[in-house]
């Protein structure tokens, strides 16, 4: 089952059967995707890139968090032309990492995509509302923007087939397990 820990999101995505998260924050997506793959294990996931993608320490980092050490299973697509064929190949719930990395063949990737059975989880990095396929922001269920902020990070819900454009803040912590009820203890 994909997951990406965060309650109020995975309660808002659990019946999407693509749901793409973007951010222009590097270094937030990345680790918030490590997140997901370790607290969704065992899963598949496939990287676009040439190299990189997946730190191996932060992968241990999340699993001794949160005391899941199930496998993950890992493809790469090197090149564009790789893409489409190892997202049809791959079938099942699987995690998608920058599918449109290359910044071309857009309408090839996304039928990949929509052919592909189970539920995706789509990471990219980019700023969806600008860039990339517009038939991919069609296909998408739910689009969750993240945004890094001052004291942690902010998830936009821009489309969702069950609610209305919200905004749900994170703090920094609750990326690594930690967090506490608030003021909603006090209720």
């Amino acid at each position: 089952m994909l997951i990406t820990g965060f309650q109020a999101i995975d309660r808002l995505v659990s019946e999407d059967e693509v749901v793409e998260f973007f951010s222009t924050d590097r270094n937030l997506l990345y680790t918030l995707y490590h997140r997901a793959i370790v607290l969704s294990s065992p899963v598949k996931v496939i990287l676009v890139s040439e190299r990189g993608g997946i730190d191996p320490l932060l992968i241990e980092r999340f699993r001794r968090i949160f005391q899941k050490y199930d496998e993950i299973y890992i493809r790469r697509a090197f090149k564009v032309e790789d893409v489409r064929p190892t997202i049809e190949a791959m079938g099942g719930e699987f995690v998608l990492v920058d599918p449109y990395h290359h910044r071309k063949k857009y309408t090839e990737i996304v039928s990949g995509i929509r052919r592909a059975q189970g539920r995706k989880f789509i990471f990219s990095f980019m700023d969806r509302e600008r860039e990339g396929s517009v038939f991919g922001l069609h296909t998408a269920h739910s689009l969750i923007k993240l945004e890094g902020t001052g004291s942690g990070f902010r998830a936009k819900i821009l489309k969702s087939v069950s609610v209305e454009n919200i905004e749900i803040p994170f703090g920094t912590w609750e990326i690594f397990g930690r967090s506490e009820e608030g003021l909603v203890r006090w209720l």
